[in-house]
């Protein structure tokens, strides 16, 4: 099989800290041509037990390529060490949470003479290099070598607010970071296809690209290594999901046939599903798992429950396409409809039910703006903001938004991370120093439950959910036809003066343009668009 990707040779862009005799450090950071020769002479040169640490800019999924030139001895033994932040490159196995899990990011290597040489393959923003006594070595080139698609954007999001931009640009990379052959969560992590963490980062696809074959790449994959009665990821909610994305993957690009060649398995576990429902619309939180903060928590019950009633309404959706009995699907959101439980504690719970349009917004939007970014969740914060626009306060979840996402920012983030609290950022350093004396440590003091510490994923694609929150929330955007033969359309300003904003359709894309007060909505010929009230603020251009 051949790997498409592109192999991009990135020069560091910053030296963070280097000890001992190191003469010409600098030079690594110019651009050279990636050939060593014997005359070479724009080289570093390192004598005696010595280290250094690089800063390539921005975290890439990438591995290390190092030109050596002469070493005494004819190679230098070196350990190598990668980081997201510069504290997790410098913290040794062991060390709260670091380790070689999944991806190796702490090595022991040999530089040897005239050698092009290429180690690791992880998710990481910076290098440290430590040498050893009586090192006598001369080096041409340190680089991270990024590994990525060649992924180009139909859609996009830009307006007059730069810390919006840089949000939406931040999370857009941080998507794309993760979509390599399947879609991953952590580019530093495991490389599992995580169904019941897709969502999100499906949902991002859909508003910048329309369609991209890691979507069903990675469902087909999942549905191909669980058979029924098994559950995906051998979790219950995790089939849910992969039924919610089919959906709305379906909704997008109307692929008749793929969904047609999954009708036995959509029959079988719709119905598996249904089983898990008792008649008062109860249900047990065995085998399941919404997200980590909520689990084993009084109110996971609340989101799983959501989720079962989301799935209802997409797999109604599947069934009428493939021209099963809805009976079944009917019959879940009757005894779901029973359900009268509220979140107490964790916002992303209370947020689907609005979302699967389980519970009117105006009804939670109280709880869910009450501390603005507190208890906002990565994974979740898509849910959320779409939930806060929902009730009528666009403007505040576009606030909610930039102060929690705006933190990581502040922060040093060029990514954004698997989990944060805003109470994190009190008193702590940034990803891009060392702590101070009397600082936390953002990456190495926190995190729980699966991601402790170093084990934290600071690039994480679920935490993507300004993209499709200011793409397609702030938009007013929804497929109501396959294949968006039929889009609604009901734009907001959310306290923005001015936008363009750009949605990918099988057409071709739709274009809102916000300017004084008024939008202009530009939309490929084929595509029907309707309002869902009247509105004479928009102007409707056919391309």
């Amino acid at each position: 099989m051949i790997d498409a990707r592109i192999r991009e040779d990135i020069f560091p862009v910053k030296i963070i800290e280097s000890s001992g005799s190191i003469e010409g450090a600098e030079k690594l950071l110019n651009a050279c041509d990636m050939q060593i020769g014997l005359t070479e002479t724009e080289l570093m040169h390192v004598t005696g037990k010595a280290h250094i640490i690089l800063d390539f800019g921005k975290e890439y999924n990438a591995g290390v390529r190092i030109l050596t030139h002469h070493s005494k001895g004819g190679f230098t033994h070196v350990r190598l060490r990668c980081g997201e932040s510069v504290s997790e490159s410098c913290a040794s196995l062991g060390d709260r949470g670091a380790h070689n899990h999944h991806t190796l990011r702490d090595i022991e290597a040999d530089l040897i003479d005239l050698s092009d040489m290429s180690f690791l393959e992880t998710g990481f923003r910076f290098l440290r290099i430590d040498f050893p006594e009586g090192t006598d070595t001369y080096i041409k080139a340190v680089v991270a070598v990024y590994i990525h698609r060649d992924l180009k954007a139909a859609g996009g999001f830009k307006c007059n607010d730069e810390r919006v931009n840089e949000i939406f640009e931040v999370a857009a990379r941080t998507l794309t970071l993760n979509m390599q052959r399947y879609i991953w969560d952590g580019i530093k992590r495991d490389r599992l296809v995580w169904v019941g963490d897709m969502h999100p980062e499906t949902s991002g696809i859909i508003s910048l690209f329309g369609s991209d074959k890691s979507v069903i790449e990675s469902l087909e994959y999942a549905r191909s290594h669980t058979p029924l009665p098994e559950w995906i990821n051998s979790i219950r909610t995790y089939s849910m999901w992969w039924v919610v994305i089919l959906a709305d993957y379906y909704r997008q690009n109307g692929d008749t046939e793929y969904i047609l060649s999954q009708r036995a398995y959509i029959d079988g576990v719709v119905r598996q599903i249904d089983a898990l429902i008792a008649e008062d619309g109860t249900m047990s939180a065995d085998g399941c798992l919404f997200d980590w903060p909520s689990h084993e928590q009084p109110d996971e019950i609340v989101g799983i429950t959501a989720l079962a009633y989301l799935t209802a309404r997409s797999a109604k959706e599947l069934f009428r396409v493939l021209s099963l009995d809805v009976t079944v699907c009917d019959r879940m959101l009757e005894k779901l409809s029973n359900f009268d439980k509220k979140a107490t504690k964790f916002k992303q719970c209370e947020a689907m039910k609005v979302f699967a349009g389980m519970e009117d917004a105006d009804k939670a939007v109280a709880f869910l703006t009450e501390g603005n970014g507190k208890g906002l969740s990565t994974f979740m914060s898509y849910y959320i903001l779409d939930s806060i626009a929902a009730a009528g306060k666009p403007e505040k979840a576009i606030e909610i938004m930039k102060e929690y996402y705006g933190a990581m920012l502040d922060k040093g983030a060029t990514t954004f991370w698997e989990d944060f609290g805003l109470d994190w950022a009190e008193g702590s350093s940034r990803i891009d120093e060392l702590p101070k004396e009397g600082e936390k440590d953002i990456h190495g003091d926190f995190g729980a439950f699966c991601y402790i510490g170093f084990r934290h994923s600071l690039c994480h694609g679920w935490s993507c959910g300004p993209v499709p929150f200011l793409i397609k929330t702030i938009g007013g955007i929804e497929p109501v036809e396959p294949g968006c033969k039929t889009v609604e359309i009901n734009p907001v300003s959310a306290g923005l003066t001015s936008y363009e904003l750009k949605y990918p359709t099988p057409m071709g894309t739709i274009d809102i343009t916000l300017a004084g007060g008024k939008f202009t909505v530009e939309y490929p010929k084929k595509v029907k668009i309707v309002l869902p009230c009247a509105r004479k603020d928009i102007k409707f251009k056919k391309k």
